[in-house]
């Protein structure tokens, strides 16, 4: 039976150790699947997506024996780590032809939209901080190594990632039949409902 139940994973500061092992004991027990964007492969994610050839080629040696789906829309890096590649699109909401994704400008839109083509119907959202802290780490691993850095101009007075918060925005989740749930808390991004990650596992 195909899992329905997706923990859709990204790297905000307020991901917790508490919320992690929460998500490994669903992905254990069958009850959901791992997907994340990026640096979230540390965390034995069952789908992977990335963008940029950079982190690819950064972090190739620690990604090239994880047992994880690998996906990437840039297809010289797709070609060259014979990872899989789909098409991307600039367009609004998600994209229903499994033959490509709506990119949004970014990672975690993209990973949305490839739990929609693997069939996830309700989609949980960890990590999705959706701002920038005023002081310390923008991201739970901490700052991502200078080939990778870059540096968001559209942000709101506390911090907020307004552009890429406008391209969830036409994300209507009932055209898909399908839930998002917010699990993150403090999370810029309310478009979606907010939650608790553990009342839905």
């Amino acid at each position: 039976m195909t899992c329905k139940i997706g923990i859709i994973i990204g790297t905000g500061p307020s991901l917790s150790v508490e919320q992690i092992d929460s998500a490994k004991k669903a992905q254990k027990a069958g009850k959901a699947k791992l997907f994340g964007a990026n640096r979230a492969f540390e965390f034995d994610l069952d789908v992977l997506a990335a963008t940029n050839k950079e982190f690819w080629d950064y972090y190739w040696p620690q990604l090239k024996d994880l047992r994880c789906d690998k996906w990437t829309p840039y297809k010289p890096s797709a070609d060259k780590y014979n990872i899989n590649y789909i098409r991307e699109r600039n367009a609004p909401g998600l994209s229903t032809n499994l033959t490509y994704i709506h990119h949004h400008h970014g990672s975690g839109p993209i990973i949305l939209n490839i739990a929609l083509h693997y069939g996830i119907k309700t989609m949980l959202l960890i990590g999705w901080d959706m701002r920038f802290p005023q002081s310390g780490n923008r991201h739970y691993f901490g700052e991502y190594p200078k080939p990778m850095q870059h540096h968001t101009k559209n942000i709101g007075p506390n911090g907020e990632i307004l552009g890429l918060i406008r391209e969830m925005e036409t994300i209507n989740p009932d055209d898909y039949g399908i839930k998002i749930t917010n699990c993150t808390p403090g999370s810029a991004l309310t478009h979606f409902p907010m939650g608790d990650l553990n009342d839905y596992l």
